[in-house]
């Protein structure tokens, strides 16, 4: 990872909020970026990296792209994927719409928007609900 130069996302905000780990790689960052401008909007990301551990403990998908430290793909190249929280309807809508344009997968519940780039590991793009 070359030198922290997102600007609409801190270091702090992608850390695992267990262990504190932060691993993504440029793309996925530059990618989530071309996202935030995109959406013209703030995202508030209530998960990013999370560590296999502090998945594990939060009740997350044993295959989760959020897992950095110990993916379950060998393909894998630190998080795929962030949560952002949703404010409201037209917020939803629009994150969802510009998220699919750009590529990424979506999936949605009534507090969060799941956003990831699976593609990154040979899965095809797809919508879902929790």
């Amino acid at each position: 990872m070359r030198d922290w130069i997102w600007e609409n996302f801190s270091p702090d905000e992608m850390r695992c909020k267990g262990s504190g780990v932060l691993i993504v790689s440029d793309q996925f960052m530059d990618d989530l970026q071309l996202l935030r401008a995109e959406f013209s909007r703030p995202m508030f990301l209530t998960f990013a990296c999370r560590s296999a551990i502090h998945n594990n403990s939060v009740g997350g998908h044993p295959r989760s792209l959020h897992v950095c430290d110990e993916p379950a793909r060998p393909e894998q190249q630190g998080c795929l994927a962030v949560d952002v929280a949703v404010i409201d309807g037209s917020y939803r809508g629009h994150l969802v719409a510009t998220a699919w344009r750009l590529g990424w997968s979506v999936g949605w519940n009534k507090t969060f928007i799941h956003l990831d780039r699976r593609d990154c590991v040979g899965l095809k793009q797809t919508t879902f609900d929790y």
